[in-house]
């Protein structure tokens, strides 16, 4: 059975069919006329095309130049194809679009020359053909910039340039459209007339117009007799434009009318049968595409709206203040030192020995008092002669008290010290990070796209907004206190809004939830883990999780508690909870990490501290960055080697300014990674790396591991174990599942917003 999608992946039957299509274009664009001369537009596609696709425009070209009996206004679009096509075969690989439309203006130029030194009767042409060069550059130019853009984000950018190269590339179009021109209707004027009312349609006022002039210009360009009845049609885009609001039963008779009505005006009676047959397939045309929604190929602009640029600045500004004072703090805490107290044994001289007529502190006997003096300290002095004795006893005991005392004040001081600085390095950090998110482009169509899908469900107190990551996939936030939220209607609305396939995660708080969906990303990791408690504990002191954040990124937490038991498990708990609300809820991974070594130090005792071992997938490139603090080793499989990812760094909650290690790895498809707690060995590595090479289901290798720890720990099992294997793979691989197990296996697929497991 002969399917096109099918034969379209062959390279062979791709590249023949764009050669006829090539041809075909040649031939059609080839017919249009430019102030007496053939419309240039071929040119432009030619210089931005491969050679290969160039000469067939240039065959199609010369096609219609015999076709139309080699007319000489045609002489100057033969010469530039070419040229075009020769500097063509001299740059084969892929250019800038700059550097493409410059080749599109030589070979322009060139064949200018050519044809008005050899071929024109009419010599002094050279002016216009080198302007006509340069303006087919220009379009080359952005018809290369769009078809790049379309290529890496399926979406068209516009700034002030390039908008000025689409409309002469937009009138170029419609220029040599109207070169297909029969006695009942030309094509050129009915495709620009159906162009005009989409605009207005869709982009209102300004849209009608300023299609509605580019129009006129493409039809007058190529003959003013043909371009005179459309030249009402920008305000007819225009007063077309108040109407978009109207049903388009309203819309479509309303546009018939007036452009009717101006065609009349302009005296244009001659050709009212032609007129009429063209405004009605121009309307049809329209009632056929009126679904197509523009936004769809344009790229968002990155928004700077006043108030979310004076929003920017004022985070900006408070972020400096935080890191002003934490400075200065630091300062003022380095100057004013805790001051140690004074030697024990001179205190109890001042206190006890003054007035004392004895000669113990005499030079001779001062060594030896000093050191009598240190064993009452600790309680073992009772030889020692001395007339006040039992005043010497009391006082070494109330100063041994006191100076202890002091000694944990001023532990205590410098701890909080330490937490205090670290306090406002994490809020500085996460005023930093908020004002400055340049990885995400904010798009001001999308987003009020979104709030009238929002009001369109009923949803009238959430606030959103969509913005582009910088590889161009497509991400919305919704925030709204609403329990009931429609998530598949909007999730439905929003995909073809966006014409994406979007995936789905939900953060909840108290009053108030986060809904974010994220574009299919080009990565994901397929996973599976299981954590096996001690034999002597009910409960694992290890916890492992698996989430994605806001933008479709996947994360692997795996946490290993001190020791054994409940309070291992509640360290563990606390950090991987911890981590995850912080990072679904937005904030930085690093930043996150921080914020749990905090909540340990003061949620659990100070000897109840926990590893942490994060894995980050970024979902574009596929590069994946592993965080460590105190975790056990994490292997790293690629092409049938096997490596130890290792970390000096301390696990968390045990000093207040303890920093992860970080390590970035380069992975590609098929690529894994294992993450294990300190209960699996590291005679078990060469069994684990033997397992990846056989390719196994991902829960066959995790059981595998689990069941045969014990034999290469001496036939006994002494700590909890945990392990996670995670494996690389594109978005169109379905084939591996993840699991977890406390006491009880269990599987699942991997889904943006997996279920709560703490």
């Amino acid at each position: 059975m002969f399917t096109f999608k099918r034969f379209w992946k062959h390279e062979p039957f791709r590249v023949l069919v764009c050669c006829f299509l090539a041809l075909g274009g040649g031939f059609l664009l080839s017919i249009g006329k430019v102030s007496g001369t053939a419309s240039p537009l071929a040119v432009a596609i030619a210089g931005i095309s491969t050679p290969l696709y160039s000469f067939a425009i240039l065959a199609g070209s010369l096609l219609a130049y015999i076709a139309e009996g080699a007319p000489e206004e045609m002489r100057f679009l033969i010469a530039s194809l070419t040229g075009v096509v020769c500097i063509r075969a001299l740059f084969r690989d892929s250019l800038k679009p700059q550097i493409l439309a410059v080749i599109t203006s030589c070979g322009g130029i060139a064949g200018g020359f050519f044809v008005d030194c050899f071929l024109n009767t009419r010599k002094g042409m050279i002016p216009l053909y080198i302007f006509e060069a340069l303006l087919t550059g220009i379009a080359g130019y952005f018809l290369a910039d769009a078809w790049n853009s379309l290529k890496k984000q399926r979406k068209i950018s516009f700034n002030a340039g390039k908008s000025f190269a689409f409309s002469l590339s937009y009138m170029l179009g419609i220029t040599a459209l109207c070169g297909l021109d029969t006695a009942f209707c030309n094509v050129g004027r009915i495709v620009g007339i159906t162009l005009t009312m989409l605009c207005a349609k869709q982009l209102h006022q300004q849209g009608g117009t300023l299609c509605g002039a580019l129009t006129a210009c493409g039809v007058i360009l190529c003959g003013i007799p043909l371009g005179t009845p459309l030249l009402f049609l920008p305000v007819t885009g225009m007063m077309a434009g108040f109407l978009s609001s109207f049903p388009n039963a309203f819309y479509i008779p309303t546009f018939f009318i007036m452009q009717i009505l101006s065609c009349t005006m302009l005296g244009s009676h001659t050709d009212i049968v032609k007129i009429l047959i063209e405004l009605i397939l121009a309307c049809t045309l329209y009632a056929l595409y009126c679904h197509i929604d523009i936004y769809v190929f344009l790229a968002p602009e990155e928004v700077r709206t006043s108030d979310r640029l004076a929003r920017s600045r004022q985070e900006r500004f408070l972020s400096n203040a935080m890191q002003e004072l934490h400075d200065e703090t630091s300062e003022v805490m380095h100057r004013l030192n805790i001051q140690k107290p004074e030697d024990a044994v001179t205190q109890m001289r001042n206190e006890v020995c003054k007035g004392c007529c004895q000669d113990c502190w005499k030079p001779e006997n001062a060594k030896r008092t000093e050191i009598c003096f240190r064993m009452l300290l600790h309680q073992s002095g009772n030889t020692f002669y001395c007339l006040r004795k039992e005043r010497l006893f009391a006082s070494a005991s109330e100063i041994t008290r006191k100076n202890a005392l002091a000694q944990m004040q001023r532990v205590h001081m410098l701890q909080n010290r330490a937490v205090t600085l670290e306090c406002l390095q994490l809020m500085e950090m996460l005023t930093a990070d908020t004002a400055t998110r340049k990885e995400r482009t904010c798009s001001e169509p999308e987003t009020v796209a979104l709030q009238n899908i929002l009001r369109l469900c009923a949803c009238e107190e959430a606030s959103c907004f969509v913005y582009q990551l910088r590889s161009g996939r497509y991400c919305a936030e919704i925030y709204s206190k609403q329990k009931n939220f429609p998530v598949s209607t909007v999730q439905e609305l929003l995909s073809r809004r966006l014409n994406v396939e979007l995936d789905f995660m939900q953060t909840e708080q108290k009053n108030s939830f986060r809904y974010c969906f994220s574009e299919v990303a080009p990565y994901h990791m397929e996973y599976a883990f299981k954590s096996i408690n001690a034999p002597e504990y009910e409960r694992c002191g290890d916890h492992a999780d698996a989430f994605t954040d806001s933008a479709g990124n996947q994360y692997l937490v795996l946490s290993d508690g001190m020791g054994s038991g409940s309070m291992a498990s509640l360290a563990s708990r606390i950090a991987v909870r911890t981590f995850r609300k912080m990072v679904t809820s937005g904030m930085p991974a690093e930043t996150a990490v921080r914020l749990v070594n905090m909540m340990l130090l003061t949620e659990t005792s100070t000897e109840n501290f926990a590893t942490l071992d994060v894995l980050f997938l970024n979902a574009d490139t596929g590069a994946v960055t592993v965080s460590k603090s105190g975790a056990a080793a994490t292997l790293f499989y690629h092409d049938g080697q096997m490596q130890r990812i290792i970390s000096q760094s301390f696990p968390v909650g045990i000093v207040p300014d303890a920093m992860p290690s970080s390590r970035h790895v380069t992975a590609q498809e098929g690529d894994a990674i294992v993450m294990l707690s300190d209960g699996i060995g590291e005679a078990e590595f060469p069994y684990i790396r033997q397992l990846l090479q056989q390719g196994l289901p991902l829960t066959e290798i995790v059981d595998s591991v689990c069941e045969k720890s014990a034999v290469f720990l001496g036939g006994v099992q002494r700590d909890d174990m945990t392990v996670m294997v995670a494996r690389i793979s594109s978005a169109t691989d379905d084939q591996n599942c993840h699991s977890m197990e406390n006491s009880i296996p269990e599987t699942r697929k991997f889904v943006s917003n997996p279920p709560k497991i703490l």
